[in-house]
């Protein structure tokens, strides 16, 4: 997998604000988390590259993103 960020071409729905693909709520432009996965040759006629969509809570909730102890309020330091 990889982060992306996918070019607007201005229509009406990319300048919507995006929507998570897990969670369904709407994301700041800024906020925005693209993963992208494509199979590899040998499934390449079974599977279909797809990009989602996520918001950084969602991320961090399918152990994609770890937040550092200075970034949590609460985290008492190691």
């Amino acid at each position: 997998m990889s982060s992306s960020e996918i070019p607007s071409n201005g229509s009406d729905d990319e300048l919507a604000e995006p929507v998570c693909d897990r969670c369904g709520e709407p994301i700041p432009a800024e906020r925005v988390i693209s993963l992208s996965s494509e199979p590899c040759p040998e499934l390449a006629d079974r599977y279909a590259a797809v990009t989602r969509t996520y918001c950084p809570d969602c991320i961090a909730a399918i152990g994609m993103l770890e937040f550092t102890p200075e970034a949590r309020p609460n985290a008492d330091p190691e």
